[in-house]
């Protein structure tokens, strides 16, 4: 069973419980899941509140959330965590979930936070060589203007006969 004094905040929202748990300890809170049932990491992924006002204060800027199943008790659990920093960081739970590999590298690529004792943290979506992470609230967003040559737009317009 998940010690009590791992998690800090319970509750359910739209009929799915979730619990949230200190980031130093996400990690030990994770295998006591496991332990419990909870042996399918569904996903990962993870919130920027930055500028949010949803809420009066947020626990830390960045909120790593875990979806688990246990599929033999057919329940689903959301473990949340915060962490802040720059770069932010947390314990990886590759060693518990295989398949967090994939997740915790795209967390990384789009986000920046860091997942310590990855195995292999790159750049999964963007370039190796883009500077910053696309989906934090302060990443600059503009465009690029993009020139198209006469050939280009003779291909991309339909034939005269269908």
């Amino acid at each position: 069973m998940i010690a009590d004094n791992l998690i800090t905040e319970r509750g359910v929202s739209a009929g799915d419980e979730w619990i949230t748990v200190p980031a130093d300890n996400v990690h030990e809170a994770l295998a006591a899941l496991k332990g419990e049932g909870y042996r399918l990491l569904v996903f990962l992924t993870c919130v920027d509140h930055l500028v949010d006002q949803s809420r009066p204060s947020w626990p830390g800027r960045y909120e790593l959330v875990y979806q688990l199943r246990d599929v033999e008790k057919l329940r689903e659990l959301r473990v949340r965590a915060f962490v802040d920093g720059d770069p932010p960081e947390i314990e990886s739970a590759t060693d518990l979930f295989p398949p967090a590999d994939w997740d915790e590298r795209e967390t990384y690529d789009l986000f920046g936070v860091r997942f310590k004792g990855h195995p292999e943290l790159t750049r999964i979506l963007m370039p190796d060589d883009w500077v910053g992470h696309p989906l934090r609230r302060d990443y600059p967003v503009g465009g690029e203007v993009v020139e198209f040559s006469e050939e280009h737009q003779r291909w991309q317009t339909p034939p005269d006969r269908a």
